[in-house]
């Protein structure tokens, strides 16, 4: 089954009305109108933001509660609390539900709650004696989940490639982590089970355009190599992801 958390943000942004009209009178006095705005990171994106009076300046907040705003290339992204203060995460907004990425909700009052961390990978490797032969049996914890990818250092050679990489995402089909660097990038990253392959974008495309031209040699690489993408690897890699200084870019969908 492949996992889809902009499904989830898609059930989110339906229930905009819904929510603001759960807001307290109190909180009515201090909240701004709201603000539609667009995620440039996934076309026909839009969600909600408002600014209550004590958010610093830049920083809004999204319905469901979690500070945002919009980085240098003008993405939306999630931010945390450091001290009293907010810092930009590289967790892409409408890339991951910020509750499991450890992502803390704006407290409305002159305090940001601390950021609640999950443990990272080297703690989550740890809790294993040595790497997975086989994966983790139904009804174990997310907490002791280790991707064997995490163990391949062809893998894990992607986050010291700062120079042509700073963002990560996960093709919805075939489901295999994809990285590259800015929004018209002259190298795709593919992984096909054993290495990075390389798509080259054309003058004239888009990075998802030039994905879905090599499509099928990248699934025929994928299906010699028995790589099974599971769901439960999308939120480490998202970790990992940001651990490593890249922008975190959920599920890529390409264009039909």
């Amino acid at each position: 089954m492949p996992y889809s958390l902009r499904r989830s943000f898609a059930l989110f942004l339906a229930l905009p009305a819904l929510v603001w009209g759960g807001l307290t009178a109190e909180a009515k006095v201090y909240v701004t109108e709201p603000l539609l705005v667009a995620q440039p990171s996934y076309a026909g994106m839009q969600f909600y933001v408002y600014r209550p009076y004590n958010m610093p300046e830049g920083w809004y907040v999204t319905f469901d509660g979690y500070p945002v705003r919009k980085n240098a290339d003008g993405v939306w992204v999630y931010g945390s609390a450091s001290g009293p203060n907010l810092m930009p995460t590289n967790y892409i907004v409408g890339s991951v539900v910020p509750s499991m990425a450890g992502i803390a909700p704006w407290v409305q009052s002159a305090q940001v709650s601390e950021l609640r961390r999950l443990p990272n990978v080297e703690t989550m490797a740890v809790q294993q004696s040595a790497p997975p032969a086989s994966r983790l049996a139904q009804g174990q914890s997310y907490s002791t989940w280790v991707p064997d990818w995490i163990y391949n250092t062809r893998f894990m050679a992607v986050g010291s490639w700062k120079g042509s990489v700073d963002r990560i995402g996960v093709l919805h089909n075939p489901a295999v982590p994809v990285a590259w660097k800015g929004s018209s990038p002259q190298v795709i990253y593919v992984w096909t089970g054993r290495s990075w392959y390389q798509v080259a974008r054309r003058e004239s495309e888009t990075a998802q355009s030039a994905l879905k031209r090599e499509l099928y040699d990248i699934t025929r690489m994928v299906k010699r190599n028995k790589l099974v993408w599971y769901e439960e690897d999308m939120p480490v890699l998202a970790q990992q992801s940001t651990a490593w200084g890249y922008y975190w870019m959920g599920e890529v969908v390409l264009p039909r």
